[in-house]
């Protein structure tokens, strides 16, 4: 997941002509969410190792603690970021279809503004995530800290709520993109 998103984020960043294009730069945001949640596995696949080796794994640690250990800090960003990113691909994928004129003068700084609008709709409630955590000092968990384990139970069960509304609104919005595709190649067929 790391390593072909990484490519894929690179291909875009290294040639001008990807970037000038705005499906490449949405298809990019995606990418970017996709790897760093990747990302997130893999070291907490390391750390976990790590720890179990040590044989740390069942120190316990405080909600705070997990919430800062690095895959958290990673996987509670990017869990949402790949949701969001979802939502804003099929959205722009509903706009190419329905406006096709108007849209093809949409420029690269929409796709910008866009995949922007993703990555800060998601840092408000990561920071309410973490101003939650704070408040549980007490060791109570152990240290190869599930994600659930860095969470404030009310922000688990949005963060869950999130990922499963934006990948449900993502399918959802590909219903109408659907239609207009088969109308359009009925009229031309």
């Amino acid at each position: 997941m790391t390593l072909t998103n990484s490519l894929i984020v690179c291909a875009i960043l290294r040639f001008k002509s990807l970037r000038e294009q705005k499906e490449f730069i949405i298809i990019g945001g995606l990418a970017f969410a996709d790897g760093l949640h990747g990302l997130g596995f893999l070291i907490a696949s390391v750390g976990r190792l790590t720890l179990i080796q040590r044989g740390d794994a069942f120190v316990l640690k405080s909600r705070w603690q997990c919430a800062t250990s690095p895959w958290s800090i990673i996987f509670v960003f990017s869990h949402s970021l790949a949701g969001i990113a979802l939502v804003m691909l099929s959205i722009d994928r509903l706009l190419a279809v329905s406006i096709p004129f108007r849209y093809f003068k949409f420029t690269n700084r929409y796709a910008f503004c866009i995949v922007g609008a993703a990555f800060a709709y998601v840092v408000p409630p990561v920071c309410v995530s973490y101003y939650l955590s704070y408040q549980y000092q007490t060791p109570e968990f152990p240290a190869y800290c599930l994600s659930a384990m860095g969470m404030h139970p009310a922000y688990y069960s949005y963060f869950v709520m999130f990922h499963l509304v934006t990948s449900f609104v993502s399918v959802i919005l590909y219903i109408p993109v659907l239609i207009t595709l088969r109308r359009v190649s009925e009229i031309i067929f």
